[in-house]
C-alpha cells in the first residue's frame, strides 16, 4: 500500500483524498496516516458486521457443545439462519428461529445484539451515534457473552473511524458493490496474470454498473478494500462525471 501511494499518486492527488473506507486492518490505517494525513478513515460497516456475525457463530458453537440431547438437535443446522438479518427471513424461517430462541436465551441475546448493532449507521449526528453505541454496550452487562465482549473492545479501539461516518458520508453500498465487482472478475477470469488488463476490465465494469454514483466536481472519495485470496488495493475516486478505479496487487 505504501508503494501504491508513493508511485501511483502524486502529492496533489494524495492531498485531495478526503476519506478512505477501509476494514480495521492496522497496516491500512498506518499507511493512510503516513501518506494522506488529512484523510479521514471510515471503517467499513460490512466489515464490522462480519465481526458481529462471527461473534454470533461463536456463541452458537459454544451452546451446541454446552447443551446435549434435544437442544443440540435444535442448534444444529441453524448457522445461516442466525447470520441472516431478520428482515430478510421468510415467515417459516422466523418461526424456526423463534422456536430456538424460546429454548435458548443466550442465542436470542446474541442475535438481538447483532441486529441492533446494524442500526448504528442509521445515525447522522455524532452525539446520537455515541449515545446509541453506549446503550448497545450497556446491553452487554451480565450477559456473559465473551465473543461480544471481545467485539465491543475492538469497536471501542476503532470507534473514531466508525464515528467518521457521521463526519464524512461515504456511500458504503457503492464501495461494497465495486468490491463485489472485482471479486466477480477474479472468479470469472480464474485469476489474471496481467494486472493492467484486470484494471481495464474493472474500470469498464464500474463505469457501466455504477454510473449513479457520481459526485459534485469538487468532491473526491477514496475507498480501500482487500479482495480475494491475494491482497488487492481498491481505490475508487469520484470527480465530476468521471469515476476512477485503480488496483494494485500484493502478496497474500
Amino acid at each position: 500500500m505504501d508503494e501504491f501511494f508513493q508511485e501511483e499518486l502524486s502529492d496533489r492527488q494524495r492531498r485531495r483524498i478526503e476519506a478512505a473506507c477501509v476494514d480495521m486492518w492496522e497496516p491500512y490505517r498506518q499507511s493512510i496516516e503516513q501518506w494522506a494525513p488529512d484523510c479521514r478513515i471510515v471503517y467499513d460497516k460490512f466489515h464490522v458486521m462480519q465481526h458481529a456475525n462471527r461473534a454470533v457463530d461463536e456463541v452458537r458453537r459454544a451452546e451446541f457443545f454446552r447443551k446435549g440431547g434435544r437442544m443440540r438437535g435444535l442448534v444444529k443446522g441453524k448457522r445461516w439462519l442466525l447470520l441472516t438479518r431478520w428482515v430478510n427471513l421468510t415467515v417459516g424461517k422466523r418461526r424456526q428461529l423463534n422456536e430456538l430462541f424460546t429454548l435458548n436465551r443466550r442465542l436470542l441475546k446474541a442475535y438481538l445484539l447483532k441486529e441492533s448493532l446494524d442500526r448504528l449507521w442509521e445515525y447522522r449526528y455524532e452525539g446520537a451515534m455515541v449515545r446509541y453505541f453506549k446503550g448497545w454496550m450497556d446491553q452487554l452487562r451480565w450477559q456473559r457473552l465473551l465473543p461480544f465482549q471481545k467485539l465491543a473492545e475492538m469497536l471501542l479501539d476503532h470507534f473514531d473511524g466508525i464515528l467518521n461516518y457521521c463526519r464524512t458520508k461515504v456511500a458504503l453500498g457503492v464501495v461494497e458493490a465495486i468490491n463485489g465487482n472485482i471479486k466477480t472478475l477474479l472468479r470469472r477470469g480464474r485469476g489474471y496474470t496481467n494486472l493492467r488488463y484486470l484494471l481495464l476490465k474493472a474500470q469498464r465494469l464500474a463505469a457501466t454498473k455504477i454510473e449513479f454514483a457520481r459526485r459534485s466536481p469538487t468532491s473526491l472519495l477514496w475507498s480501500v478494500c482487500r479482495v480475494s485470496a491475494s491482497r488487492f488495493l481498491q481505490i475508487t475516486g469520484f470527480e465530476g462525471s468521471h469515476m476512477f478505479l485503480r488496483c494494485t496487487g500484493g502478496t497474500p
